[in-house]
């Protein structure tokens, strides 16, 4: 089923979300419990930047929610970030002190940064921090699948603020121009969550597995290989 509106509210805060002709859902957004716990990560996130005074830019799909939402994206479950590469030895020099806090720090073949935690009730959430370099103003980068980026350094710079549910964000200056550079067609939309789709696809099947299920028992139990 294709969607034409979602509207939605999490932690008091109503999201209004008009959608038209160039925005369709093709699933059910995440839960709510993936939400609140994506939306509590950046902000845990955003604190620890401004703590190392390092400057970022939230990017790709977390700077899609933003700009659609008005919020975290409601169908994926990451974050992801950028930050110029030297930034790197200030947070590796944090690992320590994130992990007595519960969050594991990964830095990824030395191309970017993982972040992992679980918050409410061991629900885990994760981040993708990118690095990035700057060469003739052209800032480069390079995501978690090995795709390279490329902006110019004006589209990005000077980042600002924006309100993000009761906190702020640092987005990039041409948001649209950054989007686009990182492969999203704003002039159509697709928005769909994998994890909701095979969620409800398993919840549709459930006899059908359990029929299999048990049809396997009886082959294995007709062969003597099944042992107690």
């Amino acid at each position: 089923m294709i969607y034409n509106n979602y509207n939605y509210i999490l932690n008091g805060i109503v999201h209004e979300t008009p959608l038209n002709s160039s925005i369709k859902f093709e699933s059910e957004p995440l839960e709510q419990k993936y939400l609140i716990t994506n939306k509590y990560f950046i902000k845990i996130i955003n604190d620890l930047f401004d703590y190392l005074s390092i400057e970022y830019t939230i990017i790709k799909n977390t700077l899609l929610g933003q700009k659609i939402f008005n919020g975290v994206n409601i169908f994926e479950e990451f974050n992801e970030f950028l930050i110029e590469k030297n930034n790197i030895k200030k947070l590796l020099k944090e690992k320590d002190y994130l992990k007595s806090n519960y969050i594991d720090l990964h830095f990824i073949d030395e191309k970017y940064f993982l972040l992992e935690t679980r918050i409410f009730n061991e629900l885990k959430t994760y981040a993708y921090i990118y690095i990035f370099d700057v060469d003739n103003d052209i800032i480069t980068f390079c995501d978690k699948t090995n795709q390279v980026f490329n902006f110019k350094f004006y589209d990005v710079y000077p980042i600002q603020k924006n309100k993000f549910e009761e906190f702020e964000v640092s987005v990039p200056n041409k948001i649209d121009i950054v989007l686009k550079q990182t492969g999203v067609k704003l002039d159509y939309l697709i928005l769909k969550s994998n994890k909701m789709i095979v969620k409800k696809f398993m919840e549709e099947k459930t006899f059908v597995f359990c029929l299999i299920n048990y049809l396997v028992f009886l082959y294995m139990i007709e062969n003597d290989s099944y042992t107690f």
